[in-house]
């Protein structure tokens, strides 16, 4: 039965192969019938398949009714060409026509014996066109309308129409179907939309469509108006808005003018969505205009009325000048329209007055008077038994629904010289021969005229030349609204007296004395205590000179000199203080015995020396007790114990305290926690002494727990010491307290091996899954290394050659075959059940399979092995 299969497919083999062998011609392209459409360029080609083409004469093309083609020229719609480097020829159409559609053939003769033909059906179809079909077309509301839509095509389509996706299968009372369109009864805005025309061919399988969109407008509609406000000089803006489709634009016309406001300076249309603008209104813009609303739809218009407002202006407000105890009147004239409401207000007030009457001050009346016609408005304040508070500024306001305007007045009180801001005048003081400056500022409206009086004798110009006043003791400069007397007493006592100061108006005059004293240097100091005596410094306490009545003291200077250093005053050593500063000597020798004198200094010089006390200084000695400061607590001894703001934390701050002799190295801190224990408070849970700078006067106490009282305690050291404890109780806020580290019941040295422990742990994890699912990391490397077998053979060229294309975590690589017309480069490697890229070439000798192995370090080849699902690619 196999036998005779195989002799069967022999047989066929063999008929096919003579019959292929038979002379023929074949025409290109194949596809039968060739359709093209009218317009297109054609090329058939005739090649012969012979055994020998260089034995074919005669080779021709045949139109279609059956004569030869001989056209060459390349210019016509139809010509001939031979095939270049092939024995053929071609019949080319340049632009088919439905006339050249027919049977064309190709004939030869094959070795002057055999004659060859072969032939070809050409058929021409013309594709469909809208020839009359615009894309966007319009409509108006409530008419009949046709959608244009004409296609021509040979053979003619059938014609379809949608609306969306939805087809109009047929005439109804909305839609009929014409020949070039399709008509809409009674058209409303339901019906706008996007239209689709489509044509198909069934014998060509040609299918086209036009998508038409179609919009139905609507005519435009203004929708109502007020009457419109703007102000002059601004700018104002008017809308105009209208509905439609497709949306109106728009004109303004001014009424009175019939004039077309874009083509004006100041006035801006904007006609796509109607707004008026109008730049710099002025006063004659006023008056009634009409907005025009434009669509091919229709058109339609409104009037509006615009009224032009005028900003409040103020253009007379005179200033009133008028004496205490008399009648004031402002008068301001504004104008504006609609005419401003006027009012006043005092600047010194922020509360405007009232019209008629004012409830807080009955003597104060403001008027006020509108005059509509000619847009006017005048205020009037009146103010009567004017006293001089009523002196000032005062505001006038003019409003009116465009704005404000502000302006201001003045009320001048006039009244009699007066002295009551400079009647408690301190003395003038003069010593040395130097001059007195006497200074004379009355108050007074108007200005006051002053004169200078000296034991009733008037220093003047008359009493001069009369010689009753000399020029040499006396000055005057300036005689209003401001005078200076210049004495110059010489140190004569006559001189040293009191002046009297006259200032005159037209309301009355006043009077002031101003008594001019001679200086002298202090007297001597009343008291001088030591109040703190360290080894090497002394506070003390001065009390000043009693009964002085002179110049200030400026400051107070201390001589002192140790008790066997026999020197005189004038070169022991002297500091001076400022009056009222701390009062210390610091840099003395310690257990030396000091002589101290004092006196008090002013402006006229040094006052006599008072003994001071006799110091033996201590000797040197731990610092004194610090001082501890709490913000907030004014004597720490009589608080027993206060609360701090924070809960876990609190800061302590003190005074440098004295050193007594040696400088202080640091301070020590030590703070405990306070509990009550058998109705006993004791400490508890005490720190260690914390040692801090010098440099620093502050220390955090962190780690505290809420609501807990502390002691804290505070020493001074130096090389001599410590100093008493300066202690301090506060008790902490309530809150959340931190949370310590549990030091003895884990080290630093368990924490990091857990850490360390941790990680080891979660790399083992990874390395375990990666085995799991790939294969791959030091587990995998393991196993491979056990299971692995002695290799054949070593190829280190190979190994090296290859060793950069396998990644370590892979155990076992097989390589394929290589190509033999490779150039002895290395080939890519095939995965075994992988299709390759490339067929591999017939007849190929089959070549042994080498597989490839890597053991981390080197590359293994072994041949005869099959290739594995673990191959590289």
């Amino acid at each position: 039965m196999c036998s005779a299969l195989v002799w069967l497919l022999l047989w066929i083999s063999g008929i096919t192969a003579i019959s292929a062998q038979l002379p023929s011609l074949e025409i290109q392209p194949r596809s039968r019938p060739i359709r093209k459409e009218v317009g297109e360029n054609l090329v058939l080609t005739c090649r012969p398949s012979v055994p020998k083409p260089d034995l074919i004469t005669n080779l021709e093309w045949r139109n279609k009714y059956d004569k030869r083609i001989e056209n060459s020229h390349r210019s016509s719609p139809v010509y001939i060409q031979d095939v270049p480097g092939d024995v053929g020829i071609m019949l080319v159409f340049t632009g088919l026509t439905a006339q050249q559609a027919g049977n064309y053939s190709c004939h030869a003769s094959y070795t002057n014996t055999q004659f060859l033909s072969a032939s070809v059906e050409v058929s021409t179809f013309k594709d469909v066109q809208f020839t009359d079909a615009p894309e966007s077309q319009y409509s108006k509301v409530g008419t009949n309308f046709k959608i244009k839509c004409i296609v021509k095509g040979d053979p003619y389509p059938i014609i379809d129409w949608y609306k969306g996706d939805e087809l109009i299968a047929e005439n109804t009372e909305k839609y009929i179907r014409d020949i070039d369109g399709l008509i809409i009864s009674n058209v409303t805005e339901a019906d706008d939309g996007v239209y689709k025309c489509s044509a198909l061919v069934p014998s060509t399988g040609v299918y086209k469509t036009r998508n038409i969109k179609v919009e139905i407008q609507v005519p435009p509609k203004i929708l109502p108006m007020k009457s419109i406000e703007v102000v002059e000089g601004e700018t104002a803006s008017v809308q105009c808005t209208a509905t439609g489709k497709p949306p109106p634009s728009y004109q303004w016309i001014k009424l009175d003018r019939r004039n077309d406001l874009s083509k004006t300076d100041r006035f801006d249309v904007k006609k796509l969505t109607g707004e008026l603008i109008m730049n710099r209104v002025e006063f004659g813009d006023d008056g009634k205009y009409k907005c025009v609303a434009v669509n091919p739809a229709g058109n339609v218009e409104t009037e509006v009325r615009i009224n032009v407002l005028v900003k409040p202006q103020i253009y007379e407000l005179l200033n009133a000048t008028t004496p205490v105890g008399s009648e004031s009147r402002l008068l301001c004239k504004t104008k504006g329209r609609p005419p401003p409401k006027v009012t006043f207000r005092k600047l010194s007030s922020s509360k405007p007055f009232t019209v008629e009457k004012q409830i807080e001050d009955t003597r104060i009346t403001l008027k006020q008077e509108t005059f509509n016609d000619a847009g006017e408005a005048f205020g009037t304040l009146i103010i009567n038994n004017l006293t001089r508070s009523d002196d000032g500024l005062y505001e006038c306001i003019a409003e009116n629904p465009t704005g404000a305007a502000y302006k201001n007045g003045h009320i001048t009180v006039w009244f009699k010289p007066t002295f009551n801001r400079t009647k408690d005048l301190p003395p003038v003081w003069s010593w040395d021969g130097r001059p007195g400056n006497l200074s004379c500022l009355p108050e007074a409206i108007p200005n006051a005229t002053i004169v200078w009086r000296w034991n009733q004798i008037e220093i003047s110009e008359e009493n001069f030349n009369n010689r009753r006043v000399s020029r040499t003791n006396f000055e005057v400069i300036g005689k209003s609204p401001q005078s200076f007397l210049i004495v110059k007493p010489y140190n004569e006592p006559r001189y040293y007296t009191l002046y009297e100061c006259l200032a005159r108006n037209a309301l009355g005059e006043a009077s002031i004395t101003i008594q001019l004293k001679q200086g002298s240097v202090p007297l001597a100091i009343g008291q001088i205590k030591p109040n703190t005596v360290t080894a090497t410094t002394i506070k003390f306490s001065i009390v000043p000179p009693s009964n002085y009545d002179g110049l200030p003291i400026r400051s107070y200077t201390v001589q002192y000199k140790p008790e066997r250093q026999e020197q005189s005053w004038e070169n022991s050593l002297m500091h001076t203080w400022s009056n009222g500063a701390p009062y210390i000597l610091e840099n003395l020798v310690s257990e030396a015995t000091y002589h101290f004198r004092f006196a008090a200094r002013n402006d006229v010089g040094l006052g006599p020396w008072t003994n001071g006390p006799v110091i033996m200084m201590p000797r040197r000695s731990a610092p004194a007790e610090p001082t501890i400061l709490v913000p907030g607590v004014v004597n720490l001894t009589e608080t027993k114990e206060f609360s701090a703001p924070y809960s876990n934390h609190f800061e302590i701050r003190w005074n440098v305290p004295a050193d007594n002799g040696e400088p202080i190295e640091h301070y020590l801190i030590r703070f405990c926690q306070v509990h009550k224990i058998d109705d006993a408070e004791r400490d508890i849970e005490c720190s260690e002494n914390i040692q801090q700078s010098v440099q620093y006067t502050n220390f955090p106490l962190n780690g505290l727990m809420p609501d807990t009282s502390y002691k804290v305690e505070l020493r001074a050291l130096n090389a001599m010491g410590s100093s008493s404890p300066a202690t301090i109780r506060f008790r902490t806020a309530r809150g959340i307290g931190p949370v310590p580290l549990n030091s003895a019941s884990m080290s630093s040295g368990l924490i990091i091996g857990l850490v360390v422990a941790g990680l080891v742990a979660l790399l083992i994890v990874v390395d375990l899954i990666c085995f799991c699912l790939y294969r791959i990391g030091v587990t995998a490397l393991c196993c491979d290394r056990a299971r692995r077998k002695k290799k054949d053979e070593e190829d280190p060229k190979l190994g090296s050659l290859y060793s950069w294309r396998f990644p370590l975590p892979y155990c076992s690589y097989k390589a394929a075959p290589a190509h033999p017309n490779s150039l002895n480069l290395p080939q890519p490697i095939k995965l075994a059940g992988t299709p390759l890229e490339e067929k591999e070439p017939l007849n190929q000798p089959a070549e042994k399979p080498v597989s490839v192995e890597f053991d981390g370090r080197q590359v293994y080849t072994k041949p005869g092995e099959i290739i594995g699902k673990h191959s590289a690619v």
